[in-house]
This record gives C-alpha cells, sequence and structure tokens, in this order.
C-alpha cells in the first residue's frame, strides 16, 4: 500500500510539472476533461506520462474537426490488480471509479480480448449508463481517439478514411486518416447531447 501511495504522489506530480502537458485548444468550442487512472507496475507504472499526453494531442487533432477539445483534469494510480485485465470481470470491476461529469481513462498494461484471439489495444466500457475508455499499454496513438469515438455514438465503419473502420488497408496513409463526414455529423449531435442532459461537462461554459 506504500508502494501505491508513493507512486500516486509521483505520477500526479509528473503531469503537474509537464508543462507540455495537452491542453484543450483555447479557439474549441467545448472541452471535455479526461480523469486518467493508471495501473502500477513492480518498476513503476505501465506507461509514462508523454505516452498520455501523445493519445492526447491526437484526439485534440482528430476532434478539432468537431470543434471539441481534451484536457487531462488529474491522474490516479490504480491497484496493482489491474495491470492486466483478462476478463469482462475486470473490466467491470473499474466502473466505481467513473464519477463526477468527466470522461474516465484506464490505463492497464495488458488487455485481453474477451471475444476472440485478436489483440485488443483499446475498449469502450460501461458503467450503468454511462461509457469509460480502456486502453492498453501498447496502444498506437490513434487509439484514444478511437475509443472516443465510441463515447461520442459511434460504432465501427466500413469509410476508409475513417479510424473508426478496424480493417487493415493500405489507402488512405494513416496520417491522414480522420473522422468521416458523416461521423462527425452524428458526433456534434452526440456533443449537444450530452452536455444537455449534464452527462459531460464543458469547461468552456461557466458553472451553474
Amino acid at each position: 500500500m506504500r508502494v501505491l501511495l508513493i507512486l500516486a504522489l509521483l505520477v500526479t506530480r509528473a503531469y503537474a510539472e509537464d508543462a507540455t502537458e495537452p491542453r484543450c485548444d483555447p479557439a474549441r468550442v467545448h472541452c471535455f476533461e479526461l480523469q486518467v487512472h493508471v495501473a502500477p507496475t513492480a518498476d513503476g507504472l505501465v506507461v509514462a506520462p508523454a505516452w498520455i499526453e501523445s493519445q492526447v494531442a491526437t484526439a485534440n487533432r482528430l476532434f478539432a474537426a468537431i470543434d471539441v477539445g481534451f484536457q487531462v483534469a488529474g491522474t490516479s494510480v490504480l491497484p496493482a490488480s489491474a495491470a492486466h485485465l483478462r476478463t469482462r470481470a475486470d473490466r467491470s470491476a473499474l466502473a466505481p471509479r467513473v464519477t463526477g461529469r468527466v470522461i474516465h481513462v484506464f490505463v492497464t498494461g495488458q488487455l485481453d480480448n474477451v471475444d476472440d484471439d485478436a489483440p485488443v489495444y483499446g475498449v469502450t466500457w460501461r458503467a450503468g449508463t454511462r461509457k469509460f475508455v480502456i486502453l492498453a499499454a501498447n496502444a498506437f496513438d490513434l487509439v484514444l481517439a478511437h475509443e472516443l469515438g465510441h463515447v461520442f455514438g459511434l460504432p465501427h465503419s466500413t469509410y476508409a478514411i475513417s479510424i473508426m473502420n478496424k480493417t487493415k488497408r493500405a489507402e488512405p496513409p494513416v496520417a491522414d486518416r480522420r473522422f468521416a463526414d458523416e461521423e462527425q455529423a452524428v458526433m456534434r449531435r452526440v456533443v449537444r447531447r450530452l452536455v444537455r442532459a449534464r452527462v459531460l461537462d464543458n469547461v468552456r461554459e461557466p458553472a451553474g
């Protein structure tokens, strides 16, 4: 327990002191906060702060098309058991931490596929009516943005341009992929609905 407390202090300090931590672009109309929970290992944490920063920066770039940005509200250290999520029950055990009107992102060392043997780098899971994101430490930069697409109402797609399309393809190049125009229209509607229903707080709007 003492080791985990020390790790919690270290990771919180790392995020607080790192001036390069991505924030919402002031030009964005909507800004949503991410509460990040990171699993520990015997040597520290399963990912460094720079890994989270890269994931959030990519999400900010891709969601700019619908005037949405993200920033890290805070971080916490998960129990050691969260370093490897094997089952549906393991994923659902994270649900009690999903509180407040922010998006919760859990980072685990290994995320097993509960449906088949294919590798899985991230999932969107549910805590009642609330969605939360789980990322594996080996996830590439587009994974958080992909899972946030699910949070904002998107299924997997067949649009070649879309980051929601999971099929292997050569075109367009990965660097050119984004949300399809039709997907952007869906997410704009869901963003407005989630803010109106006070599921998520848009920190651009005054409290009250």
